[in-house]
């Protein structure tokens, strides 16, 4: 009687060992998709990224120069101009702008309104019209 009892109890554990090992296969099956959840994007603006001397402009576009240097012709909009590491000569446009003129000898000129004109490494030229010049 002990013995079929103890028989009995080994095929109750053996079964549920078995039934154990099933269900965790299966599961070990499941694929979770990506959820992308920490995945976050946050865009970068010309207010981001100015200079603490520009802070009292409200930047809303970024203009870069050529990296060859030459020519950079700004638009009507309030624009963070990044100059080149080469020679530049840079004209703001209109509207309140933050000119930074990078490496080599730039000409810097502001438009109208309010103009911050940054020099760089180099001999940097400033037009009458930047309203503040920092060499």
């Amino acid at each position: 009687m002990i013995l079929r009892n103890i028989l009995r109890s080994t095929v109750i554990m053996l079964a549920g060992l078995i039934l154990f090992s099933i269900i965790f296969a299966a599961t070990a099956n499941n694929v979770v998709p990506v959820t992308h959840l920490t995945d976050q994007s946050n865009s970068v603006t010309a207010n981001d990224l100015k200079p603490s001397a520009c802070s009292a402009i409200t930047l809303t576009a970024i203009l870069s120069c050529p990296a060859a240097g030459g020519p950079c012709e700004g638009t009507d909009a309030n624009e963070l101009v990044i100059g080149s590491t080469a020679d530049d000569d840079i004209r703001s446009g209109k509207g309140d702008d933050c000119i930074l003129g990078g490496g080599g000898n730039d000409n810097i000129r502001g438009e109208q309104d309010t103009d911050v004109c940054i020099g760089g490494p180099g001999t940097d030229s400033f037009h009458p019209s930047c309203e503040t010049e920092i060499q």
